[in-house]
């Protein structure tokens, strides 16, 4: 055990809680715990207990903690290092990392980065010590926040949050500016940093100049008739698809292949999608028109518009070495906004796709053609 120290200044601000000590058992909490000028002790903005500070003996009160009870002896005292001893727990401190210093590791640290071997989990750490992990599913997102602390002499990092991967402390065996090795739970994890997007163009459509559709509207470059003749010369087409996930400020992208199938005796046109991995074909999703089905829709296979107005009939496209022209059409369905790039000579092909909300606050995604195949 060190020396004790021979200082009486407070114990008070924040302390990282590394070690208990009780008995033959220890414990590596890894949380912060916040001792204030009143004589309190919060852990997540929650009181759980009192104390009183005596010179080197504070006395702590708690019906929450059964350990934080009794009389302690401040066994060390620095600036960067607290142990409390006494009957019932010994308690190892280290003072909560100030992020204004200057360190290599901690800025090259600070971003989003994407763990290797997934296309669904990222991580970001903020300056202000702000942390957040997004993992994507197939049916949607979860996303966790929470704070993360910096241990420079450890060269280690701790996040505070209930996450299921680099849970409390991770050392880091390897940082530069665009990689990470770091160790976790004997595991060991590689990341990669991923260029942050803190502000894009977004759809700005101004909903007066919008109209509602009527029968035989001018200006769209095709019809169904038109579908039905040109759709059997292809076979597939493939599109980049890219989100925007504004808590992570990155766009993820996955590459989506689509099928196209008809059904002369049915009448049916459908487009079968695929999210395309190094492994497999993973079903994404059908869009189907038949007399029935999606009928009256102007703009199969994407969504019919509520409104919508044309504003470009020539907008240039360019794919490899060629260059189509577009009507490019905005148009609104309830709070949602979309702008479609429709190829006029390849009807039922749209060489862009962009959603947005009307308020520019989430779920930006925008689909860009990457090839087609015929047949």
């Amino acid at each position: 055990m060190n020396q004790v120290q021979a200082q009486t200044k407070p114990v008070t601000g924040d302390w990282l809680l590394t070690l208990i000590e009780t008995g033959q058992k220890t414990d590596q909490p890894y949380i912060i715990n916040r001792f204030d000028a009143h004589g309190n002790i919060s852990i997540y903005g929650t009181k759980i207990a009192e104390f009183t500070q005596r010179n080197q003996t504070m006395y702590l009160k708690s019906e929450r903690v059964k350990f934080y009870n009794g009389r302690f002896h401040i066994l060390k005292q620095t600036p960067k290092e607290l142990v409390l001893g006494g009957d019932s727990a010994t308690f190892y401190y280290k003072r909560a990392y100030d992020p204004k210093q200057n360190n290599p590791v901690y800025q090259n640290l600070t971003g989003t980065w994407l763990m290797h071997g997934t296309t669904s989990t990222y991580v970001r750490f903020e300056a202000d010590g702000k942390f957040v992990m997004l993992n994507l599913e197939e049916n949607g997102s979860v996303t966790t926040k929470g704070s993360w602390l910096f241990i420079p002499n450890e060269k280690a990092f701790v996040i505070l949050a209930d996450v299921d991967v680099l849970r409390q402390k991770s050392s880091i065996l390897q940082i530069n500016k665009d990689y990470m090795e770091v160790m976790n739970n004997g595991i060991q994890y590689q990341l990669k940093k991923q260029p942050e997007v803190s502000s894009f163009k977004h759809l700005q459509i101004d909903e007066e100049t919008l109209t509602e559709p009527t029968e035989g509207q001018p200006g769209l470059p095709w019809n169904d008739d038109d579908l039905w003749i040109f759709l059997p010369k292809l076979k597939n087409l493939r599109y980049k698809y890219s989100v925007y996930h504004p808590d992570v400020k990155v766009f993820s992208e996955n590459d989506i292949s689509v099928d196209i199938v008809l059904n002369p005796e049915k009448q049916s046109i459908k487009f079968v999608s695929y999210k395309e991995t190094d492994e497999d074909r993973v079903p994404f999703n059908n869009k189907i028109k038949e007399p029935l089905v999606e009928s009256f829709n102007r703009f199969f296979p994407q969504k019919d518009l509520d409104q919508y107005s044309i504003i470009d009939s020539k907008r240039p496209y360019k794919l490899g070495d060629k260059i189509y022209e577009c009507t490019v059409v905005n148009g609104i369905i309830g709070d949602e906004q979309y702008q479609y790039w429709m190829i006029n000579s390849m009807p039922g092909v749209f060489a862009k796709v962009i959603h947005d909300t009307i308020d520019n606050s989430k779920n930006y995604w925008q689909y860009t053609l990457l090839q087609i195949t015929k047949q």
